[in-house]
């Protein structure tokens, strides 16, 4: 039995003190609190959060329709659309935009690709029964319970007699094709007798019922995708029961997490040397319009997925593996080396806080481990990993088994203090091996010596893969259309649905071929430079060799720096790029006047903050003047160091920068020179290419005056307390070619935009827009990143309403808004139709400017997956964009052909990018943000967890159920900063 414990170093009333076993009410008591099951109540997903709605968590295996997130109930049905932020319900009456039709451009050439969708041909039309199944006990019974009761020889005598095919969700909810006599049965269940378990364990004898609840009325899915019937919960109830109608059979030969399959028998791939990856099948349904070849109205979404997996290891290699891997220096790290390196390190105050190598072990929460120090077991016990232990009251030796204690029992009433290690000594004759390696603290609130511990098998890897792992999961997973294809195929035949018999029992038929449907293929625009344009066919490439900038920055360069730090290259090598750069920008049209002051300062000149000082002072002083921009050239990609001079230059001296790869400069390409003009030239104010329009000064796209808003969030990585980040860009020109940007902190894990970005820092930009205009928007398109199914309504209630009072505060009329949302969080994919090349690439990708309407959209809802750009390698994702609130009644061809050319905009790429740039922008801008963050670089490791702390914790752990308000950002201004740097770092492109 392992030890017991908790955050305390002593703890009294422990299980196994009183020889209870793992699960049972007294072990629950002294980690966390007994809770018996109550399924009717809404699921949470971890402790502090708020509760997932009925939609959500059955959304987590089916694609289901927006309305879907937005019912409010009651009763036991009852739950709110709601955050952290969002404390009430939604009051809005707002319908979601309908499809107002297809695109009828007669320019776009109508073609048919295949899609990875598989029609469903018939599903059941009679009713099928929904019912209860309760159980009572006194202890706290697990899903693994509910799975031996429903299994029990009574109950299946019983499913037998009554006939019909059964279905069972595994914990609470079953289905029958027929009703039970009565609509009700009870049982008596003695596990310990059918199971022949040996005396003295917990009784397991069960009242068992079951209830006939619903009646799921199958036609009326039917009559919602035939638009007879609005959305409701009978529709989510349909929804439900096909999607365990489907995952029933391949959950009992498969590994099952959420809509994903794994065969645990198939091939694996290393990923470093402690992870390895599975490929899997995503499968759920979704609701379709237009079905070809008799379909439905309802489709299989089939795809490949790749997964990383926790190795099967002792949880001592696991440790020892994940240290070695994490840094070169630690790459030989030893067992005896590892045990000092996991203690607790001396912080500036003087206290002892935990050392960067325990900080790592933030990755092995909520890791599954079995104990195997009982001797033979065939099925040891599962505890779920919490933290490791870790307590400055044990000092610098930090916690381990021979100072962390707890009170025994003995059966004579007596009590004592004993140490985990002297309890294993005792109680299972076992010697530490390493006594002096941290503990771990189980959910249970259990602490249990790490060599004690495996790894259960079959484990999800959550954290953030690291860039070395990355780049092999890139290689393993990324493949060419015909070999994505191919895999699908492979999915397909082992889910075998014509032989599923939970299938066929209720009439649910699925075509085992993909959809072939009918698409629009765009045709691309021209692009206009500023000494020609060209037409880059459908290739969707183009090079900038003999092309002049659009806009060349207007200001010209007269004072700027080029400073290569520490031995990222010799001052040669800088002069020799510098000449170069020069020489290349020139040649774009680029507005240069004095070349830029040149030196090398080593690491001894002191941190990057003095070393940012010291390139603006000098380059000041040489060419007399305040720095216009400022290179840096950097021995290697390192985030830390981006991140600390993007806040100097930024907030400090409000002077845009640009960092370089030493390599880079060294190579001195002039391809690459062309690459770092265009991401320059925007950061000058200056734009690279527009859409040829009709007229020179006419927008092709725009026949009012249009402006065009892009917003993100971004969050910080799992186990991470450090604030997201909201991003706001605005175009500023009446072509949409440039966009400023308007960042602030947004709360932790919030994913609504707080109304202060918008009523301050975006305020100002429109006050700029209006001037560089010279007058206000009529239409507003607004494109909106990351937002899950369940948020669009705040969408539209809280962004757009604020969006709209700002207009309304700045004393403008409010503009006609249409909201698009854009994702690429699905698993739809073009492949082009058998035998037909001709709307495909080279590598059998989607042609650029390819839209699909039909098949994988939605029946009602204003939809369309694009696919704007060319692949470089693997297979083409498309987006979806759905519009969710449309006040200027667009058409979808002008949409569609709107946002496909503005894609050839993009202001650093000579190709189309993947998502409107708007997008892109508000994702790069939330990104760069953090480097504004009011924190000291070492605070922000600190927060984010790679400094050691909070170890283990969870935000409503830490923060409780209101978490604190993150400081605002920096501003980019400072007494530092020169008036025209602030102006000018606060109107232009400082993201890129």
């Amino acid at each position: 039995m392992s030890a017991p414990g908790s955050r305390r170093q002593t703890m009294e009333g422990a299980a196994l003190l009183t020889g209870a076993q793992p699960g049972s009410q007294a072990v629950s008591q002294a980690g966390s609190r007994a809770v018996s099951p109550s399924h009717a109540q809404p699921q949470k997903a971890r402790s502090g959060q708020r509760e997932l709605t009925v939609a959500e968590r059955i959304g987590k295996r089916v694609d289901l329709p927006i309305e879907a997130y937005t019912m409010v109930r009651s009763g036991l049905d009852h739950f709110k659309v709601q955050t952290a932020y969002e404390t009430q319900t939604s009051k809005s009456e707002t319908v979601f935009a309908r499809r107002p039709g297809y695109n009828n451009d007669p320019s776009a050439k109508n073609i048919q690709v295949q899609l990875n969708v598989f029609p469903v041909m018939h599903w059941p039309r009679k009713d099928v029964k929904q019912y209860d199944f309760d159980f009572k006990t006194a202890d706290r019974v697990d899903r693994n319970t509910a799975k031996l009761l429903w299994n029990c020889e009574a109950i299946k005598a019983f499913r037998k007699q009554c006939g019909g095919q059964w279905l069972f969700d595994g914990t609470k909810l079953a289905w029958s094709s027929e009703e039970i006599p009565h609509k009700e049965a009870r049982f008596e269940v003695d596990l310990d007798q059918e199971q022949n378990r040996q005396p003295g364990r917990k009784p397991m004898k069960f009242r068992v019922r079951i209830l006939e609840t619903k009646t799921i009325r199958m036609e009326y899915l039917k009559a919602y995708v035939d638009q007879k019937v609005a959305f409701d919960n009978t529709v989510l109830e349909c929804m439900n029961f096909l999607d365990h109608a489907l995952r029933q059979t391949p959950s009992e030969t498969f590994l099952l997490i959420k809509r994903q399959f794994y065969s645990t028998t198939g091939n694996k791939f290393r990923l470093g040397n402690y992870l390895e990856v599975m490929k899997g099948t995503y499968s759920a349904f979704r609701l379709c319009n237009s079905i070809p070849a008799g379909g439905t109205g309802l489709g299989l979404n089939v795809d490949i997925t790749n997964t990383a997996f926790i190795g099967e290891l002792s949880l001592l290699e696991l440790i020892q593996r994940m240290i070695n891997s994490h840094k070169r220096d630690w790459s030989t790290m030893d067992l005896n080396t590892m045990v000092r390196a996991l203690k607790p390190t001396q912080e500036n105050n003087g206290s002892l806080g935990p050392s960067e190598p325990f900080a790592l072990m933030r990755r092995l929460q909520r890791v599954k481990v079995s104990v195997r120090h009982r001797g033979s077991q065939e099925n040891p016990p599962l505890m779920t990993i919490k933290r490791l232990v870790f307590n400055e009251r044990n000092g610098p030796e930090g916690s381990h088994s021979k100072n962390c204690t707890f009170k025994l029992n003995s059966p004579d009433g007596q009590s004592r203090n004993i140490s985990v290690y002297d309890y294993f000594l005792e109680k299972y004759k076992l010697r530490l091996r390493w006594p002096f390696l941290p503990l771990i603290e189980t959910m249970k609130g259990e602490m249990v010596p790490i060599e004690c511990c495996w790894v259960a098998p079959n484990q999800r890897y959550a954290p953030k893969l690291d860039p070395d792992q990355t780049a092999q999961m890139i290689k393993v997973a990324v493949t060419r259309p015909d070999r994505r294809k191919a895999d699908i195929m492979d999915g397909v035949r082992q889910l075998n649905w014509p032989a599923d018999p939970v299938l066929k029992a209720f009439d649910v038929r699925v075509n085992p071929e993909m959809a072939i449907t009918k698409a629009k293929l765009i045709q691309n625009p021209k692009i206009t430079f500023g000494n020609a344009a060209i037409d880059p066919g459908m290739s969707g490439r183009w090079d900038l060799r003999g092309k002049k900038l659009l806009e060349p920055n207007k200001v010209p360069l007269t004072s700027w720096g080029m400073f290569a730090i520490g031995n990222a290259c010799q001052k040669n090598e800088l002069e020799a790029f510098a000449q170069q750069f020069c020489q290349v920008y020139r040649g774009h049209g680029g507005n240069i006047q004095k070349a830029p002051f040149l030196d090398v300062i080593p690491f001894s000149h002191g941190n990057y903050s003095q070393i940012c000082e010291h390139a603006y002072m000098s380059t000041g002083k040489h060419n007399k003047a305040t720095p216009q921009m400022i290179f840096y050239i950097l021995s290697d990609k390192n985030q830390l160091v981006y991140n600390r001079i993007k806040k100097s230059m930024d907030c400090r001296y409000a002077v845009v920068s640009q960092c370089l790869q030493g390599l880079h400069v060294k190579k001195n390409q002039a391809q690459y020179h062309s690459n770092v003009c265009m991401k320059v030239n925007a950061k000058l104010g200056g734009v690279t290419c527009k859409i040829a329009g009709p007229q020179p000064t006419t927008p092709p796209f725009f026949q009012v005056p249009t402006m065009i808003i892009g917003a993100d969030v971004s969050h910080a990585s799992p186990g991470s307390s450090t604030a997201s980040m909201a991003a706001m860009t605005m175009s500023m020109d009446k072509h949409a070619t440039r966009y400023t940007a308007a960042c602030e902190t947004n709360g932790i894990r919030r994913e609504i935009i707080d109304p202060g970005l918008i009523h301050g820092n975006l305020a100002k930009l429109l006050r700029l827009w209006v001037k560089n205009n010279g007058c206000s928007p009529k239409h507003l398109y607004y494109f909106r990143d990351g937002v899950a199914d369940g948020q669009f309504q705040f969408v539209i209630d809280r962004e757009v309403k604020e969006i709209k009072r700002m207009f309304r505060n700045e004393k403008l009329a409010e503009p006609m808004v249409t909201v698009v949302i854009a994702t690429k969080r699905h698993h739809i994919r073009f492949f082009p139709k058998p035998g037909d090349k001709s709307s495909a690439d080279r590598n059998s990708n989607p042609l650029p400017g390819t839209v699909v309407e039909h098949t994988a959209t939605h029946p009602h809802h204003y939809d369309f997956y694009l696919c704007s750009h060319v692949a470089i390698q693997g297979t083409a994702r498309p987006v979806h964009y759905i519009v969710i609130y449309d006040e200027a009644k667009v058409e979808p061809g002008k949409l569609q052909k709107m946002i496909y050319q503005q894609c050839y905009q993009y202001c650093r790429s000579t190709t189309p990018v993947s998502i409107h740039p708007a997008v892109y922008y508000s994702h790069l801008a939330a990104e760069r943000a953090t480097s504004h963050e009011n924190l000291a670089s070492s605070q922000r490791e600190m927060m984010s967890g790679k400094a050691g702390f909070p170890i283990g914790k969870t935000d409503s752990e830490i923060y409780g159920s209101n978490p604190p308000e993150p400081s605002p950002l920096l501003p980019m201004s400072s007494g530092d900063a020169k008036p025209e740097s602030i102006q000018h770092i606060n109107t232009t492109m400082w993201y890129i």
